[in-house]
């Protein structure tokens, strides 16, 4: 099982500072080994001791590929040669510490919300309990079992989007569909190319040129339509247009995207542009984070509104049906 994003974050940021201060990469692995989350200790250990054998850092890694993504090997392998580990370190921890802030504001902002639709559904059939209109199992029916079926609703909808996620050709359907939904898609999108540019700023520290730099960054991008926008474009590259202009030409990235890649050709400064770009998309990401976890609220109370009202109908028509039973 691969690690968490906070663990791979505190890993990173940890052997980057020893490496940065000028410890040899075998003694900063030694140092880490009882500093690091327990979890990833043993591990560490384990790649300490390839590392002593005379092993490079990724050829390590490589050993635990369930535990380290090909993301991270890449870099690493790239940026050790070149004398840049340091730099390739630390960029991996901001990258995976953006993915474990963003987790962790998501799964709390969505406490409250799944509170309030709890105690909504469970208050308002006790009345019915009370006044004997409902059987315990009956109420109980009426509203641990409504929460089940909604939870069996969305993790079988949760399952089809990342299975269709994972079909070739379909994927890029329902990213596409995924993109459009209110508030959520953006923010997904905008976490996307987030990661997207940050991945290729790492490898450009690390020494990569800015074209392979690019392929292999979309090749791992966990979004289909950048991946597929990028094999788009990718026979364009390099041949009679510039990597701005091919990417333009998908109608996948934005405008703001587009130029700020084109004025880093033009300047020759393409790491200051995309350390710019990947600030930029950090900052929306987060914006949209805080909208989304603004809506969630929001969201819970029209849930339980429809529910109130449909149960206030139940009840009006059991009222109706005892009227009528009277005049009879």
């Amino acid at each position: 099982m691969r690690f968490s994003s906070k663990n791979l974050a505190t890993f990173y940021y940890q052997l980057g500072t020893l490496v940065k201060a000028g410890l040899p990469i075998q003694s900063a692995l030694a140092t880490t080994q009882n500093t690091v989350p327990r979890r990833m200790r043993p591990a560490v250990r384990a790649l300490s001791a390839s590392v002593n054998e005379g092993r490079p850092l990724h050829e390590a890694m490589e050993s635990s590929p369930k535990r380290f993504s090909s993301l991270d090997r890449y870099a690493i392998a790239m940026s050790e040669p070149s004398g840049a580990l340091d730099a390739g370190l630390l960029s991996l921890s901001k990258y995976y510490e953006d993915r474990a802030a963003a987790r962790s504001k998501l799964i709390a902002g969505s406490i409250y919300p799944m509170v309030l639709l709890t105690a909504g559904v469970f208050i308002p059939p006790l009345l019915a309990l009370f006044l004997g209109k409902l059987t315990v199992l009956g109420y109980l029916w009426q509203s641990a079992g409504l929460l089940a079926r909604l939870a069996v609703v969305g993790w079988l909808i949760a399952v089809l989007v990342r299975r269709s996620l994972e079909v070739p050709g379909l994927n890029v359907t329902m990213d596409r569909i995924l993109r459009a939904v209110p508030v959520f898609g953006r923010l997904r999108f905008d976490y996307a190319l987030s990661q997207w540019v940050s991945a290729i700023r790492l490898m450009l520290r690390a020494g990569i040129g800015i074209v392979p730099a690019l392929e292999y960054a979309s090749r791992m991008a966990h979004r289909p339509l950048i991946a597929a926008a990028y094999r788009k474009a990718s026979p364009s590259i390099g041949g009679e247009l510039e990597v701005s202009q091919a990417l333009a030409s998908t109608g996948v990235f934005p405008d703001e995207l587009i130029q700020f890649w084109a004025t880093g050709e033009k300047s020759g400064h393409m790491d200051e542009m995309l350390e710019r770009l990947a600030n930029v998309y950090e900052e929306r990401w987060r914006r949209s984070l805080d909208q989304t976890v603004t809506w969630l609220p929001r969201i819970a109370y029209g849930l339980i509104l429809l529910y109130m009202i449909a149960q206030i109908f139940s009840l009006f028509g059991t009222v109706m049906n005892q009227y009528d039973e009277l005049l009879k």
